[in-house]
């Protein structure tokens, strides 16, 4: 119906007969009126035949009284089949109807049918073979060129680098006889041999450069000379002589002097100043020079991260930290002994806060952050050369043996705590330590020396109990050559008076008493020191709030000092009244 319709619309309005009747053939035949129809132009088309005389009209031919000889012809015949809106073969006395099977033709229509349409096609009768039929014929306006037929087929060029110009061709052959053929989807044929330019129709690379390209490349050309000649004149500025002495002997390798070669060495040395600028600490001085009156004999350089603390990151909790076991008995402990230094290589901003949290009352002495350590090869160094300490006397604990490969004999490297609750490894470096300080060593690094590859607390667990069995052996046969009581010894205990050294402290006993109860060196220091930590623990108790409040309010008014003078600078700079 849809079809049918179609084609209607398409005729002419003033070729298309009133009162005739129309007949729709079956596919078959309507698809060979199609191709009688459309045939190309330089087949002849057959010669109408003259229906009037026919005593059958063909199917798809208008029927009626009026012969369609007697009728006025038009400039231009629409040779397109018309159908009328009956349609006889869909009729119930139509032969081959609905039931007779899709694509079969009615029988009414075979009858009258015409040669034309016949079922003998002689556009179809050749003497060539089905496989050849069935091949792809070419027309003679396509016809292929056997020598372009034999060249074997070439990628096509690639034109994603754009399309070349045309005026290259529109300029130079202009004059040519022969037109030019702009080759676009074809492969570029191979340059003559010997011939210079283009060749047969090839374009130059730089055809398919577009301006803007061009004008970046020549941009970049511009910025490698601009950067070649700073280049220059940046090394002869910086391979100047040295301006004054000092310059000089701190850089023998590179005399002053105008040699090519004395001028690239003071370059390459001038250049690595500044650039230990950011690889060096902040200060040659880390540390401000000792103070007599609470000067300590040792210093103690402590790591913070996976030392004293542990921190972990959970999806339940997020960023957790816990503070080590004893780390509280350790620094009060040793603080009457050592100069005491938390050493980290987090920032200032990050570690400031838990430093807080963790020392409130400053037993540590001095902090120091990543701003003071070194940096090479990726890794931050704890350099201990710019504690302006002498090294002799100086011990640092941490977890990494990268932190202090500067000073590996100093240094105590213990394995990082995962946040064990039952970690006693830190508490057990206290006899050790505290051990250094009694026995008054001169240098340091040989004691560490002695425990090299060794657990230090262990062995020095073992060594003292030798050299304690040593001492009782010794004290035994003291006691055997002394007489049990002297002269002296007798009166001054029956008076109650105690023979002790004005240096002393009362509390203390005198090496005697001590040696006659079978207390080495280091016991009687161990009971001074847990006195004097006990005394401390006690002042923290009852004043520690104290300190707190005070220190929060020494901070806030240094807050409101520093407002005040900032608010005071602007209204200077716009003229108000300081």
């Amino acid at each position: 119906m849809l079809a049918r319709a179609a084609l209607r619309s398409l005729q002419t309005p003033g070729l298309r007969p009133t009162a005739a009747t129309y007949r729709i053939a079956s596919s078959t035949v309507w698809s060979r009126s199609m191709a009688r129809n459309n045939r190309p132009p330089n087949i002849a088309p057959k010669k109408p035949t003259d229906y009037s005389k026919t005593a059958n009209a063909p199917i798809g031919k208008p029927v009626g009284s009026a012969p369609i000889s007697s009728q006025q012809p038009p400039k231009s015949i629409d040779r397109r089949p018309e159908f009328s809106k009956k349609q006889p073969e869909f009729g119930k006395g139509a032969a081959g109807a609905v039931g007779a099977g899709s694509g079969a033709v009615n029988s009414a229509s075979k009858k009258g049918e015409e040669k034309d349409f016949s079922e003998k096609q002689s556009e179809f009768e050749t003497g060539t073979s089905s496989s050849e039929n069935t091949a792809p014929q070419a027309s003679s306006e396509s016809a292929v060129d056997p020598a372009e037929a034999q060249a074997p087929s070439q990628p096509l060029p690639d034109l994603t680098r754009g399309i070349p110009s045309t005026l290259e061709y529109e300029t130079t052959g202009s004059t040519s006889k022969s037109p030019l053929k702009l080759n676009l989807t074809e492969a570029e044929e191979p340059e003559a041999p010997g011939g210079g330019g283009r060749g047969r129709g090839e374009l130059p690379a730089s055809a398919y450069v577009s301006s803007s390209e061009k004008k970046r490349l020549r941009f970049a050309n511009y910025m490698y000379a601009m950067f070649a000649v700073l280049s220059v004149t940046g090394t002869v500025f910086l391979g100047r002589n040295w301006e004054t002495e000092e310059e000089e002997k701190a850089h023998p390798d590179a005399p002053s002097g105008w040699a090519v070669g004395l001028m690239w060495a003071r370059a390459k040395a001038r250049l690595g100043d500044q650039l230990n600028y950011y690889n060096e600490p902040a200060f040659r001085k880390l540390l401000p020079d000792p103070d007599p009156i609470f000067e300590r004999p040792y210093t103690l350089v402590l790591s913070m991260e996976d030392l004293l603390i542990h921190s972990e990151w959970t999806r339940e909790h997020g960023w957790r930290m816990a503070k080590r076991p004893g780390v509280d008995y350790f620094l009060r402990y040793l603080s009457q002994y050592y100069e005491l230094v938390i050493f980290t290589s987090q920032p200032w901003a990050v570690a400031e806060p838990i430093i807080r949290k963790l020392d409130p009352y400053h037993i540590v002495t001095w902090p120091l952050f990543r701003e003071a350590t070194r940096y090479e090869n990726g890794e931050y160094i704890k350099d201990l050369e710019y504690l302006n300490r002498d090294l002799s006397k100086v011990i640092i604990l941490d977890t990494k043996a990268s932190h202090v490969q500067k000073q590996p004999e100093n240094a105590i490297v213990l394995k990082p705590w995962e946040g064990n609750v039952q970690d006693k490894e830190l508490v057990s470096l206290i006899p050790f330590l505290e051990y250094i300080h009694t026995m008054a060593y001169s240098d340091v690094r040989k004691a560490i020396s002695s425990f090299d590859g060794q657990h230090i607390p262990t062995e020095f667990a073992r060594r003292e109990a030798i050299a304690r069995k040593k001492f009782q052996e010794q004290v035994e046969e003291e006691k055997k050559k002394r007489p049990k009581h002297s002269g002296m010894g007798f009166l001054g205990n029956a008076l109650g008076i105690k023979h002790q050294s004005m240096m002393m402290d009362p509390a203390d006993q005198t090496p005697a008493e001590a040696f006659a109860q079978g207390k080495m060196l280091q016991d009687q220091a161990r009971e001074r020191g847990q006195r004097n930590y006990e005394a401390l623990e006690k002042e923290i108790r009852e004043n520690g709030e104290k300190w707190l409040k005070e220190e929060a309010a020494l901070e806030e008014r240094a807050k409101e000092e520093a407002t005040k003078a900032m608010k005071s600078g602007f209204s200077g700079w716009f003229g108000g009244s300081k």
